[in-house]
C-alpha cells in the first residue's frame, strides 16, 4: 500500500511540475497584479450534483443519497490554453469509512486548441488526467447520468476518466448555430467530431499496475447536416491490457452507436463487443479475459410546450464467464434552468437476482 500510494504522489508531484511550467512559460512576461486579474476575470466555477431519495426493494431500504459530485475549475491561461481542475465527489459505501463522503480527482489537465486546419480537424490536445472518448461523447447525448452510469461504465467494462492525452476535433467546421442553441453544442462538427488518446489503462481511480498502455479512440460521422443535422452514427474502440499486475489479460472494445436529435426527442442504440475489460473484472482463473458482447438504447421526448420529458433506457450485457446483466430506467423527468427533478424506475437483474429501486433523483448544476 505504501508503495502505491508513494507513485500516486510521484505522479502527482511529476504533473503539479508540469502545470508550473507550462503556466510560467505563459504568463511570465506579464506583470504580476496584471496576471491575477486575469486569472479571475478568466476563470470558470461550475457544479453538478446528483441527489437522491430512493427506496430498494432488495434491502427494504428507504434513504436520501449522494450519487455523485463534481466541482470544477476551469481557467482560461491564455485564448488557447486551458487548465481544468474536476474533484470527484462520492459516497463511501464500503469498509471503516461507509457513509463519508470522499472526494478525489476526476481531471486535472492542460488544454491546448489547435487550430492549423479549422474546417477539417478545429480543435484540442488535452494532457494529464483527462476524459476518455467514448463515454465523454456518449454523456453528451444521454444526459441523464442522474440516473446512474453510462451503459459500459456501468458494467465495467470501460472507464470514464485516466492519466494520458486525448486529441479531440471537428470535422468539415462547425454546424449551425441556431442547432446548437437548440438541440446540443456538444461535438459541435458539421459533418462529425473524432477523438483519439492514449492512457495508462486502469481509470482515474487507480494506479498503473502494468507497462501497458491503452489506446482509445472515437469516429462520429454526421452525413445530413443541413436536413438532418440530429442524425450520426459511428465506431469507438479500445485496445490494451487489463490494469492487472503481471498477467497478459486484453482488453477490446469495438462500439458502433447510431444517435438521433431534436428539439423534441433523443435517440441512442449501441451495439457492443470485446474482449475483457481495462481492471479486469471479465477474466477466467487463469487471468485470460472473456468475450463480451452487449447493447443499449436511450430515449428522451420532450413534451411540447412544457419542462416535462419521458425518459427511458435498455441495458444489456452478456460475458462467457456466465455473467448476464439487464437494466432498465424509467421516468419522467422536469427540467429547469442547467437541472433536472426525475421521477424514476430501476429495474437490474444479475444472473436471475433482481433489485429493483424506485427514486426520485435530483441534478443540480450551476
Amino acid at each position: 500500500m505504501r508503495k502505491i500510494e508513494a507513485k500516486m504522489k510521484k505522479s502527482l508531484a511529476i504533473f503539479s511540475v508540469i502545470i508550473v511550467i507550462f503556466s510560467t512559460l505563459k504568463l511570465s512576461a506579464q506583470d504580476t497584479s496584471k496576471t491575477k486579474q486575469a486569472f479571475i476575470k478568466n476563470t470558470e466555477i461550475s457544479g453538478q450534483w446528483f441527489i437522491s431519495g430512493n427506496y430498494d426493494d432488495q434491502d427494504s431500504l428507504y434513504q436520501i443519497e449522494l450519487k455523485r459530485g463534481y466541482f470544477t475549475i476551469e481557467s482560461h491561461l491564455t485564448e488557447s490554453l486551458t487548465a481544468r481542475y474536476t474533484q470527484d465527489i462520492t459516497l463511501d459505501t464500503e469498509g471503516d469509512d461507509a457513509g463519508n463522503v470522499e472526494m478525489r480527482l476526476k481531471y486535472l489537465y492542460l488544454q491546448q486548441k489547435i487550430n492549423f486546419l479549422p474546417k477539417f480537424q478545429k480543435g484540442s490536445i488535452s494532457v494529464g488526467m483527462v476524459p476518455r472518448p467514448w463515454i465523454e461523447f456518449e454523456q453528451k447525448i444521454n444526459a441523464y447520468r442522474v440516473m446512474g452510469p453510462m451503459f459500459l461504465e456501468k458494467t465495467n467494462v470501460l472507464s470514464s476518466a485516466d492519466f494520458g492525452f486525448i486529441y479531440e476535433g471537428l470535422i468539415g467546421g462547425e454546424i449551425d448555430k441556431q442547432y446548437q442553441k437548440e438541440v446540443n453544442a456538444a461535438y459541435p462538427g458539421k459533418y462529425g467530431s473524432f477523438s483519439f488518446g492514449l492512457y495508462n489503462g486502469g481509470g482515474y481511480h487507480d494506479v498503473e499496475r502494468n507497462n501497458n498502455k491503452t489506446f482509445e479512440a472515437r469516429l462520429t460521422l454526421r452525413p445530413l447536416p443541413a436536413f438532418m443535422p440530429g442524425l450520426q452514427f459511428g465506431y469507438a474502440y479500445a485496445n490494451g491490457k487489463a490494469n492487472i499486475a503481471n498477467n497478459d489479460a486484453d482488453f477490446i472494445m469495438n462500439v458502433l452507436y447510431l444517435s438521433s436529435e431534436s428539439k423534441y426527442h433523443v435517440l441512442m442504440a449501441q451495439y457492443y463487443s470485446g474482449v475483457g475489460d481495462y481492471a479486469g473484472t471479465y477474466v477466467d482463473t487463469l487471468f485470460q479475459s472473456n468475450k463480451n458482447s452487449g447493447y443499449a438504447f436511450f430515449g428522451e421526448f420532450k413534451i411540447p410546450q412544457t419542462k416535462f420529458s419521458i425518459v427511458g433506457r435498455y441495458d444489456k450485457f452478456e460475458s462467457e464467464n456466465d455473467i448476464s446483466l439487464t437494466r432498465i430506467n424509467t421516468g419522467i423527468a422536469y427540467r429547469f434552468l442547467k437541472n433536472k427533478l426525475v421521477l424514476g424506475a430501476e429495474y437490474w437483474d444479475k444472473n436471475g437476482d433482481i433489485r429493483r429501486m424506485y427514486e426520485l433523483a435530483l441534478e443540480i448544476r450551476f
